[in-house]
């Protein structure tokens, strides 16, 4: 009997691993390498994917799994048993069928039809346990027989699994379906189904199509429960129903499992559909803390980004970030593949991809949460780890090409190893910080490890399940209402919370520290401000303006201006290199040294300054000027800019800046002001302010050309054109009465 390509022969055929993969919950550490464990189950299905076709070419591997070798022989001499026929004429929708199943292994496929004989198949009931069948196609002391229909076969047909019941319907029926219901997996955090081959079902011969998500091509997702409308006609009363699988020995998968991973259900389709609505509504609530993770890892995300942005120099937010926002979308991916909404290659290159880049993106958050030294095995992970984002492109591309499968394996072979440097690097690396008594990466070590416990649990559990006798419910699982929290959830909400309890420390210690610097910053500013005049002085004989604005809190400039009773008068001016208190500080020693000097040589007092700052990897500009009362002036220069006389820039001899080397000489130069001459006196803070759309300076020529103007519109002019740095103005102007000495 000739049927269109059915599911079996749609889909990828692999060994069913269940509750091996944490899918969707937090990425913490070591579960990431745990999760490929999982995923590469799916790799081997996709690596048998191929397109639909009646007779599946020759592959060794899906042979190897499905099992090519012979069964034990069937006896020849096996007398029929009685037909077992179920009397659902009596019986109210949905009927489960329980009972009166024969069992048997042949690549017939004429077992699909409603006329064939299965009287010598072994009759089995759900509840018991199927052991070893024999091959129907190659009786005791005989040759194996090809499949009917296929001419001479070089090769023993690819055995399927049949399971056929007979059913009497009462006459005018009405609509009949089969609902095969799969668990929601609620003893384990994860359940990585691959599904097994699949099944195709029959109803009196007629290969049924499933409803549901992409039924037409059921065998290339996970398997899921199903409706099967059966079409039986209200005037058929018998219904020959079967099923078929593919053989598979051994392994979770076996065909010995097969009513332990399923139930099957008969009626109405409207009283299946109340069933099936259930079954969606408990997968639903299964995936729900995950779907809540994935959520969670978003919202952490964008809060470490912004964290990133407002705190320069913190890279590792960035990188935890990224991690994070890589991860968001695992969980809804899970249910798109879980549900049958996604393609099982496309679901494991996906998830198989992500949790790649989440593992390289957790190694660099290490590396910079740690800052970590740049050792050898920093420098071979971060270099090697290209290798990782090739894994899901090649994925998708397998069955293309044989050269595929070998880049395939090299990849996988490649990845693996990474990752397994990647466990050990992540382990003893927060390990030995954790011993070194650094609390944050304790807190990054405690989740790792409730991960690990749970990634074992659904192993442990899913073993129990399927090789005990009823399904298993984890201790670890507790139930909230209908939405069962795994331990694995537990681990990944524990990850989340040490994050934040991570980022609420730092931001209480830095709170803290900024606290403690603007109070240092502010006890510098009062004694900044005590000794810098703010007030005009008395200077008879000159008449001294001064403006100075900070840029910031405290600033690095400073003047000192110190009139003599002779009608002489002390200006000094200078630039410490820096910001903050540091440059504070050394004001700081510089206006308390000239406060005491006694000295009125200009060269001499930068000599006294300099040695001030020895020693201090400061460098100060600084200029000293001393006006004689008869409107002579002494000048020396330490690196500062030059001064302007009525508007003409004046030469002054060069020097070293304060603190350069440890002794050094400066020479002085004389000028004579006249009665009303102005000397004007600045910081580099004007010269260098900045228009912020253009970047241009506000540089030499608007000095230049504002020069005889008051101090207090040079200053305001730098300020409104863009202020960087500190600006400092003072001019000294002689009077035209000078007291004489």
């Amino acid at each position: 009997m000739a049927h269109p390509p059915s599911n079996l022969e749609q889909a990828p055929v692999c060994i069913k691993v269940v509750n091996t993969q944490h899918k969707g919950g937090k990425v913490r550490g070591a579960v990431l390498v745990l999760r490929v464990l999982g995923i590469a189950a799916l790799l081997v299905c996709a690596w048998q994917q191929v397109p639909a076709q009646q007779e599946p070419p020759h592959r060794p591997l899906l042979e190897a799994i499905t099992g090519k070798q012979h069964l034990p022989p069937a006896d020849v001499n096996a007398q029929a048993t009685p037909p077992v026929v179920i009397d659902a004429t009596q019986i109210g929708s949905p009927l489960t069928l329980e009972k009166g199943w024969r069992v048997g292994v042949t690549a017939n496929t004429a077992a699909s039809g409603s006329d064939f004989d299965d009287l010598k198949w072994v009759v089995r009931n759900t509840g018991d346990s199927l052991d070893d069948l024999q091959d129907l196609d190659r009786p005791e002391g005989g040759a194996p027989s090809p499949e009917p229909g296929a001419g001479p076969h070089p090769r023993h047909g690819r055995p399927f699994v049949w399971f056929r019941l007979h059913v009497k319907l009462k006459p005018n029926h009405g609509p009949i379906a089969l609902l095969i219901a799969v668990p929601v997996a609620q003893s384990a955090t994860m359940n990585v189904e691959a599904g097994g081959p699949g099944v195709d079902v029959f109803a009196n011969g007629k290969l049924i199509t499933p409803e549901g998500p992409n039924g037409q091509a059921a065998g290339r997702y996970q398997e899921i429960s199903r409706i099967y409308d059966l079409n039986v006609p209200p005037e058929e009363t018998d219904l020959t129903l079967v099923i078929r699988t593919l053989y598979i020995p051994f392994g979770l998968a076996s065909y010995t499992n097969f009513f332990t991973n399923r139930s099957l259900r008969l009626g109405h389709p409207a009283d299946l559909a109340k069933d099936l609505e259930s079954w969606s509504s408990h997968t639903f609530f299964e995936h729900l803390p995950r779907l809540v993770t994935s959520i969670l890892f978003a919202v952490l995300a964008v809060f470490l980004l912004v964290l990133y942005f407002t705190q320069k120099g913190h890279a590792e937010y960035l990188w935890l970030a990224l991690h994070e926002l890589v991860q968001a979308p695992i969980g809804f991916i899970d249910l798109a593949g879980s549900t049958a909404q996604l393609d099982q290659l496309w679901y494991a290159a996906a998830t198989l991809q992500l949790v790649f880049i989440a593992a390289y993106l957790y190694f660099e958050f290490l590396a910079a949460f740690l800052a970590l030294p740049r050792r050898w095995y920093i420098w071979l992970l971060r270099y090697t780890a290209p290798i990782l984002a090739l894994a899901g492109p090649v994925l998708l591309m397998v069955g293309h090409s044989p050269v595929v499968g070998i880049i395939l394996a090299v990849v996988l072979v490649g990845s693996t190893l990474w990752m397994a440097g990647w466990l050990a690097f992540n382990f003893i690396t927060l390990a030995v910080a954790t011993v070194r008594k650094n609390f944050e990466a304790g807190l990054l070590l405690i989740p790792l490890l409730l991960t690990l416990v749970g990634w074992v649990e659904p192993i442990l559990t899913g073993g129990v399940t399927n090789f005990g006798p009823g399904q298993y419910h984890s201790p670890l699982t507790i139930l909230a209402g209908p939405v069962p929290i795994h331990f694995n959830s537990v681990a990944d909400f524990a990850g989340i919370l040490s994050i934040v309890v991570i980022i609420l420390v730092r931001f209480l210690r830095i709170q803290h520290d900024q606290e403690r610097a603007s109070s240092e910053l502010a006890a510098a500013r009062s004694v900044q401000e005590l000794m810098i005049p703010r007030e005009k002085m008395a200077t008879p004989g000159y008449e001294v303006d001064s403006v100075y604005e900070p840029a910031h809190e405290v600033g690095g400039d400073f003047f000192h201006v110190q009139p003599d009773g002779d009608g002489s008068l002390l200006v000094v001016i200078g630039d410490v290199a820096g910001k903050g208190l540091k440059a504070a500080m050394n004001v700081s020693m510089l206006m308390g040294a000239l406060r005491k000097t006694e000295e009125r040589s200009p060269a001499k007092i930068l000599e006294s300054l300099n040695r001030v700052l020895a020693g201090s990897e400061s460098l100060t500009t600084c200029q000293a000027i001393w006006f004689r009362h008869d409107g002579e002036l002494v000048m020396a220069n330490a690196g500062h800019l030059p001064p302007y006389i009525n508007s003409q820039e004046v030469a002054v001899p060069g020097g070293l800046p304060l603190g350069a080397i440890p002794e050094v000489s400066y020479d002085e130069m004389s000028l004579y002001l006249h009665p009303g001459d102005r000397l004007l006196l600045l910081s580099d803070g004007v010269v260098e302010a900045r228009e912020m759309t253009t970047g241009e300076l506000f540089g030499f020529e608007r000095v230049h050309n504002l020069s005889n103007q008051s101090a207090f519109y040079i200053a305001d002019a730098a300020k409104a054109f863009g202020q960087e740095d500190d600006i400092t103005v003072l001019t000294v102007r002689r009077l035209a009465e000078t007291p004489a000495g």
